[in-house]
Formats: structure tokens, C-alpha cells, sequence
């Protein structure tokens, strides 16, 4: 979720205890932003309650444009700095970019340095699939 590359300390002239405050603030936002976002694409009816059946789950590109919303939201891109925003995996940034956009997310992926959309999605996902297992 974190590019530690994308990291220079020394050329960013970054305090590491200021880091890691604006890598913690900006990481819970985008977790609202993305919780958000995902949820328009995800409890529209059309999914939600189709998950335990194996029907139709969101495809790479469902996660794609929601990975382009979150990071171009006008408050997350003011309130959290470049720096700081750049340190975030994005798709663009992964092998997953490369995935057939039309397929269904394999949320099976673990690969290292998974895109924050990809994690964040997955969890909501995965607690809404638990969700609807215990009320059936």
C-alpha cells in the first residue's frame, strides 16, 4: 500500500516523526475517500448481495476508476501533500495494471506493494461477503 521508494528522506529534507503523522492522517482519509468511492460501485443493489452466490463481482476496472476518484478527490489532493500522496501504490504504479479490465477482481493477490485501492476494496468486500453469509 506504501511505495517506500517513492521515499528519499534526505532529498525531501522530511522530519520522519512529521512523515510518519502526515503518512498516518493521509492513510485514514484515504480510507474514508476510498470506503466512500468503492461504495457507490458496490452498494448500488447490483452486487451487495450477490457475493455469496458467486455472481458478479466488481472487474479491474470498476477498481481502476475508483483508484482514479480517490486520488484526484479535490480534499485528500489539499489537505495531504505531494510527497505524501505519492508514497501510495496506485495501479498505474503495479503489475495489476496490466490485468484484463473487463475480468473480475482476484482478490487472492498478495503480492507485495498492492495498490491501497486493491486492499481497502478487497476488505470491503470481503466484510460485506461475511456480512450476507450470517444473515442467510
Amino acid at each position: 500500500m506504501i511505495n517506500d521508494s517513492a521515499l528519499d528522506l534526505d532529498v525531501h529534507d522530511i522530519n520522519p516523526v512529521a512523515l510518519e503523522r502526515a503518512l498516518r492522517s493521509a492513510s485514514l482519509d484515504l480510507q474514508q475517500i476510498i470506503a466512500t468511492v468503492a461504495g457507490r460501485y458496490l452498494d448500488n443493489g447490483r452486487h451487495r448481495h450477490r457475493y455469496s452466490s458467486g455472481a458478479r463481482l466488481p472487474t479491474w476496472r470498476t477498481l481502476l476508476t475508483i483508484d482514479d476518484q480517490v486520488f484526484e478527490n479535490r480534499g485528500f489532493r489539499a489537505r495531504h501533500d505531494e510527497t505524501v500522496r505519492s508514497t501510495f501504490v496506485r495501479f498505474g504504479d503495479s503489475r495489476l495494471s496490466a490485468m484484463d479490465l473487463d475480468e473480475p477482481v482476484d482478490w487472492r493477490r498478495d503480492d507485495d506493494n498492492l495498490p491501497a485501492v486493491y486492499l481497502l476494496v478487497r476488505a470491503l468486500v470481503q466484510a460485506n461477503a461475511t456480512d450476507v453469509a450470517t444473515q442467510d
